[in-house]
């Protein structure tokens, strides 16, 4: 290293210090002068390698007049000072790109200039939705109130024996009775501003008709379950309660045709049961894979599962609705949804005319009756944890086979 070399690196040396006390928090704090000194240290930087490169180029013309041990010496010196210098450089810089300068935090130091990815395309989480309208009897009616006849259930006795000559007892008659319905109104409206419908590049017509389609889904089966769970709640005493069910309470009118609707909860319980040799009792049915079948002994029912959002657990009693729901609850449908927008209609004190508005307004008309009220039980089992091992398992290996 000759005198200049050294010269240029004393100089790069005391300016990056200097700009290193710049950057400093405090009074003497000069982020502007920094920048300046750290440019003429990369001058500085450059004119000391342009050097080294002359230097050693006028060594291969001549003779060199220093031992081998000071050239490497002083070639070991050299690269550090150059390492040096540029590993504080390049602190200075990730210093002086922390703190201060442009940076994308704040808008007005450099956060206008950074793109942000904005879509207003409307995405949807998955969701699971259910419509109970599939599991009972729905029938369109074309008036407002009406009734159904049926006939009564009566236990038969048979005919007499009568002698050849004898006189012909009379046998009882059948009786019958009525299931009255009234349709009932139930709606629903949204206001939605002219200016979001016109200036959105999305169909926002079609999700707010598909939101209405939602709420007329939750109107269907929250009537339909009001009436499945009108009945008084009992207990089961797990598999072996829904077994009695299905043989006794239900019997052969019922027990073929039965089903056991519960939630995610009953599920994940029924899930967990095996026989004495660890089968699971709960199994997709071979003839269609997507629906669940438990096996209660010799009788094997279909399981349905509501979300638990639909049909709730409540105190950690998960329900078990067990039984003929077709023949259990009927849905008198007098008019399908029907979806109305304006733009010039009022709602009370909602005028959209006069505050540029669209009104939708959805409407549907039912009713729902029970049909046959020993064609279900309501039932529940209590899924609070206990401290037994396997319990609910070994009631069901004892029941299962």
């Amino acid at each position: 290293m000759n005198k200049k070399m050294r010269e240029l690196y004393a100089k790069i040396e005391e300016k990056t210090k200097a700009a290193k006390a710049l950057l400093a928090d405090g009074e003497t704090k000069d982020v502007e002068k920094a920048n300046q000194l750290l440019k003429e240290v990369e001058a500085l930087q450059a004119e000391y390698d342009a050097e080294k490169k002359l230097v050693e180029a006028e060594k291969g013309l001549a003779e060199p007049l220093i031992t081998s041990k000071e050239k490497e010496a002083d070639k070991k010196a050299g690269e550090k000072g150059k390492e040096d210098a540029i590993a504080e450089f390049a602190k200075n810089v990730r210093a002086l790109a922390k703190g201060v300068g442009i940076n994308a935090t704040v808008d007005e130091e450099g956060g206008y200039v950074v793109p942000e990815d904005v879509q207003t395309k409307i995405n949807t989480y998955k969701d699971a939705n259910f419509s109970m309208l599939g599991l009972v009897d729905v029938e369109p009616v074309t008036t407002a109130t009406g009734s159904r006849t049926y006939q009564t259930k009566a236990e038969v006795e048979g005919f007499v024996e009568t002698d050849e000559d004898g006189e012909i007892t009379e046998i009882d008659a059948p009786k019958f009775e009525t299931m009255k319905y009234a349709i009932k109104n139930y709606t629903g409206f949204m206001p939605v501003t002219n200016q979001v419908l016109n200036d959105s590049d999305q169909n926002l017509v079609e999700v707010i008709s598909q939101w209405f389609g939602k709420n007329s889904l939750a109107t269907a089966n929250r009537l339909i379950l009001a009436k499945l769970q009108s009945k008084e709640e009992v207990a089961f005493d797990g598999i072996k309660g829904i077994k009695s069910c299905l043989n006794k309470t239900l019997g052969q009118a019922y027990k073929s045709s039965s089903i056991i609707v519960t939630n995610d909860d009953g599920l994940d319980y029924l899930d967990q049961l095996e026989d004495k040799n660890g089968r699971p009792l709960l199994n997709a049915d071979p003839t269609a894979p997507a629906k669940m079948q438990l096996r209660c002994g010799a009788t094997v029912v279909q399981v349905v599962t509501i979300p638990n959002k639909v049909l709730k657990t409540v105190d950690n009693k998960a329900p078990f609705i067990v039984g003929d729901i077709f023949e259990a609850v009927k849905y008198f449908d007098r008019q399908k949804m029907s979806l109305l927008a304006s733009s010039v209609a009022a709602i009370g004190q909602l005028n959209a005319f006069a505050k540029n508005l669209t009104l939708f307004r959805g409407i549907e008309r039912e009713d729902v009756q029970i049909k046959d009220k020993d064609a279900w039980v309501n039932g529940y089992i209590d899924i609070t944890p206990v401290e037994a091992t396997n319990e609910a398992t070994n009631e069901a290996t004892n029941e299962g086979e």
